[in-house]
């Protein structure tokens, strides 16, 4: 059976060691993922094209979903992820990320620019660019986070 870890640096190894030993495999495609309390992911696994990339959450501008397919957006450029958005939301620290609509979750320090938009929405400028709506459903999420 394939398991995928999210388990912070200090316990990764002893655990990974453990299920391993009991006939696991450990796979960061697994469907399966164990997972600590209260840890967030300090990285995601991207591809880009046949290529498979170790994305440092620090890195990220935004994430967006394309119908099934999740894009997160980095200084490096675009690179797809196997997560669903929901998941992403979960794994992600609520301190530094917030999801602005059903598609798209931000790094809140990548903000560029906030502009007020017609009927309670704004429109973002991330850091690299790049335009982001916050839509009314998560409007009022969006003042409270930033006290506005």
């Amino acid at each position: 059976m394939k398991v995928k870890l999210m388990l912070s640096d200090e316990k990764y190894d002893r655990i990974a060691a453990e299920l391993i030993a009991k006939g696991f495999e450990i796979d960061d495609d697994a469907e399966f993922i164990l997972t600590e309390r209260n840890f967030y992911a300090s990285h995601l696994i991207g591809r880009r094209g046949e290529e498979i990339f170790r994305l440092d959450t620090d890195k990220i501008s935004h994430i967006e979903s394309f119908g099934h397919e999740v894009i997160a957006h980095s200084g490096g450029g675009e690179y797809r992820i196997n997560e669903r958005l929901r998941r992403l939301e979960e794994m992600l620290d609520p301190k530094r990320f917030l999801r602005v609509s059903n598609s798209v979750i931000v790094a809140v320090t990548e903000i560029k620019s906030v502009r007020p938009a017609l009927s309670q929405k704004f429109t973002l400028t991330m850091s690299d660019g790049s335009k982001v709506d916050v839509t009314r459903t998560y409007y009022y999420i969006f003042k409270e986070h930033f006290g506005i």
